[in-house]
């Protein structure tokens, strides 16, 4: 049977097919209210109208056009048993007329790329399917070349093309120039389209288990193995240029972009190859102080990851030792402050040292600073008695003397970070004593800067002392130098408010806010959210969420732009301490009932219940993640390391669970984090047994999936357990 769009149209040409079924349409449409020189249009309402304020639909209507349009295409590529020529020239004749009537119908660019994605989809899927009988069809190429000319091109529809080409079986010389070729289009198309959404995740690339990285992952294999192959020196320069990127892939992301995509077996060979190699090659062309370090740190200090850090600093120094080249102080001061910002102030004290014996005989204030900024910080002298509080007070006056008598003049930054020290260590007598003795207030020379005022208000805070914090912003703001408090301090203040259920002074500090514009931020309406949940309850009122959102777009300075980022991280703030976890129950619970949950919201709130909450309330988002988000090791390895701190049993189940699962999805399995925190735990907790069985689970990893702290770690139980013979030759490999 002639299916009815063939029966109805048979006649016509495709382009007249889609033109006349689209008029069709918007003339029966439109036909009633559109008025002739004969006949006047009168229109009866058998209804009186709506008289009241009707409430905006949340989703816009796909326009007609559009929507038969892509009908057409969908079906036709749908109901192709083996031969795509038909649907590919209705795809073009589609979106040739599309693009005509686009600025008449107001179709924005987005509304047609995504419209078509599952199309375009299936259609790339099909053209490299070795099932269908394509012989008649387009190349890829030629389909690629369509999809650029329309404007929508995806990345998935390129690292398709890519990975059929290493499944292809073609000479690897021939292979990896192809890959190579489809990554060139790309990025071209990239530049000249302008398309923002190249990389966009839609619901039906995420079902194909598309990875935005995989594409750069792929292209940067194939460029090393062609270098390989072609006796051309690699240069990572080259390959900087090549990926149009700042920082390379590590070998492990290689490699787990391979096995994920199902490229192990064909590729196993050469893979081992490459891993040698690169490993050779990024030792010998690294440069300790350069760009590439440089980029790591700041992607460390960004996931506030210390182990990522650890690797750096490990790579640093090997680059420095193979290429004698020494690291200098700029690099060390960006180092300590990624340590530092991650709260991991042993690790900047650490660093320090090492700089001091590698022969930066006279550091610089900067360094200094770093160093006298982690003696004081609130985390690092949280857990101190007084008597190590005493000894740190000593040690912050010895420094002091030390850069003094070095000769390196202080700063009225470095004097705002002392007493800030002070004020957080409740030594205000040594606030005093320094302000006197080096500021213009006193003796001295250096200028008291407000970041000096903010430190000691801050102080007293923390410190409890609240009436002599509104005393001495009082006096502050009345002395004539200008200063405006920060919103660090501020939040401080609404804090201690809050908490003290004193709500008139957090109105007040508000407004105040707003008289002197004072920028609020996310903190700042973390903590008011947490309030407003308190005040509804206490009056036995239950929190109007959506209002409360709100009305935050219109607070405050510049408001809070109500997005994925900020709900993301008012529930990341609300989970921190865990002592406002209820009222992020409440936001999360309204989010996911209003919103589609963000990978970063559910992952805070699965952090928060695995810290100060429920273990079961965890599991729960963990599985709806892994099901609705993404199944990935990172999601795996969180769970692990926040169950082994309360269960460490549980822990294990979950990565039995996790290995078990790779035997199906070789994508996801357990790596290098997920043994590093499983053995560390074990290792401290004294538990042989379980040491033991880690072990003999890692027997199959490289010296790549190994890292840079298993080796060590490893290498260490030599004498107190068996290693199998396989897994020492990796460690030793890893030398």
């Amino acid at each position: 049977m002639i299916p009815l769009r063939q029966l109805v149209y048979k006649s016509l040409p495709r382009t007249s097919i889609l033109r006349t079924r689209a008029q069709v349409l918007v003339g029966s449409r439109f036909q009633s209210t559109v008025q002739t020189p004969n006949n006047e249009v009168k229109v009866v309402n058998e209804k009186q109208p709506f008289q009241g304020k009707r409430k905006a639909s949340k989703f816009k209507p796909v326009n007609n056009k559009l929507r038969d349009i892509s009908s057409q295409i969908r079906a036709s590529v749908n109901s192709s048993s083996n031969d795509l020529t038909e649907s590919i020239e209705i795809l073009e004749e589609g979106l040739s007329y599309l693009r005509e009537i686009q600025q008449v119908e107001g179709l924005s660019d987005e509304t047609i790329f995504s419209i078509f994605q599952p199309i375009l989809a299936s259609i790339i899927d099909k053209s490299l399917d070795p099932s269908y009988n394509n012989t008649g069809s387009r190349s890829v190429n030629e389909i690629l070349d369509i999809f650029i000319s329309y404007n929508v091109a995806h990345a998935y529809h390129f690292s398709r093309a890519m990975i059929h080409e290493l499944k292809s079986g073609e000479e690897r010389k021939v292979m990896y120039e192809n890959v190579l070729q489809y990554w060139v289009k790309f990025i071209e198309y990239s530049k000249t389209s302008n398309n923002p959404y190249v990389f966009k995740m839609y619901r039906v690339l995420r079902e194909n288990s598309f990875h935005q990285h995989d594409i750069k992952n792929l292209a940067y294999y194939a460029y090393v193995q062609s270098c390989l192959l072609q006796d051309l020196k690699y240069d990572f320069k080259d390959a900087l240029k090549l990926l149009q990127t700042e920082e390379l892939p590590e070998i492990f992301q290689i490699k787990r972009t391979i096995m994920s995509l199902g490229l192990n077996k064909s590729l196993s060979k050469d893979f081992q190859l490459f891993e040698k190699k690169l490993e050779a090659f990024n030792l010998e062309s690294l440069d300790p102080n350069g760009s590439i370090i440089i980029n790591k740190i700041n992607n460390a200090i960004i996931h506030s990851d210390t182990n990522l850090l650890n690797k750096v600093y490990e790579q640093m120094q090997d680059a420095s030792i193979k290429n004698n080249k020494p690291i200098n102080e700029n690099t060390l001061i960006r180092l300590m402050n990624g340590y530092y910002e991650c709260q991991s102030h042993s690790k900047v004290f650490q660093v320090f040292q090492q700089m001091i014996q590698n022969g930066i005989e006279k550091p610089s204030i900067a360094s200094w600073d770093f160093v006298i900024r982690s003696m004081g910080h609130p985390s690092y002298i949280r857990g101190l008695t007084k008597e190590q509080r005493d000894t740190t007070v000593t040690n912050i006056e010895r420094t002091v003397q030390t850069i003094v008598g070095n000769g390196t003049e202080l700063t009225p930054k470095t004097l705002s970070i002392i007493v800030g020290c002070f004020a957080n260590l409740n030594r205000f007598d040594k606030v005093d004593e320094y302000l006197n003795k080096y500021s213009t207030e006193g003796e001295g020379s250096l200028k008291v800067i407000h970041t000096a005022n903010n430190n000691i208000l801050i102080g007293l805070l923390l410190n409890k002392k609240i009436a002599e914090a509104e005393q001495k912003l009082k006096e502050l703001m009345a002395n004539g130098s200008n200063y405006v408090p920060s919103t660090t301090t501020m939040n401080s203040f609404i804090n201690h408010y809050a908490k003290t259920k004193n709500y008139k002074a957090v109105d007040g500090i508000l407004k105040f806010m707003k008289q002197y514009n004072i920028p609020d931020e996310v903190g700042t309406y973390t903590i008011i959210i947490d309030l407003y949940f308190k005040l509804h309850r206490e009056k036995g009122f239950a929190p109007d969420i959506q209002e409360l959102l709100s009305s935050f777009k219109n607070a405050g300075v510049n408001g809070l732009q109500i997005n994925e980022y900020t709900l993301a991280t008012l529930i990341d703030g609300l989970v921190k301490d865990g002592t406002n976890l209820a009222a992020a129950r409440v936001l999360y619970d309204h989010i996911s009932k209003k919103n589609k949950l963000s990978p970063q919201t559910m992952t805070s709130m699965m952090k928060g219940e695995l810290d100060y909450g429920l273990i079961g309330n965890a599991e729960t988002i963990f599985d709806k993640y892994i099901k609705t988000v993404r199944n990935d090791a990172r999601i795996w390895n969180l769970m692990i390391k926040s169950l082994l701190a309360k269960h460490d049993n549980l822990a294990l189940d979950y990565y039995l669970r996790f290995k078990e699962q790779s035997k199906l999805n070789l994508k996801v399995q357990p790596n290098y984090y997920t043994f590093y925190f499983l053995l560390s735990h074990f290792l401290k907790k004294g538990k042989t047994e379980q040491v033991q069985f880690l072990i003999n689970e890692m027997s199959n990893m490289t010296s790549s999936e190994l890292g840079y702290e298993l080796p060590k770690i490893l290498r260490s139980l030599t004498d107190k357990y068996k290693i199998p013979s396989n897994l020492l030759h990796e460690i030793n490999k890893s030398n």
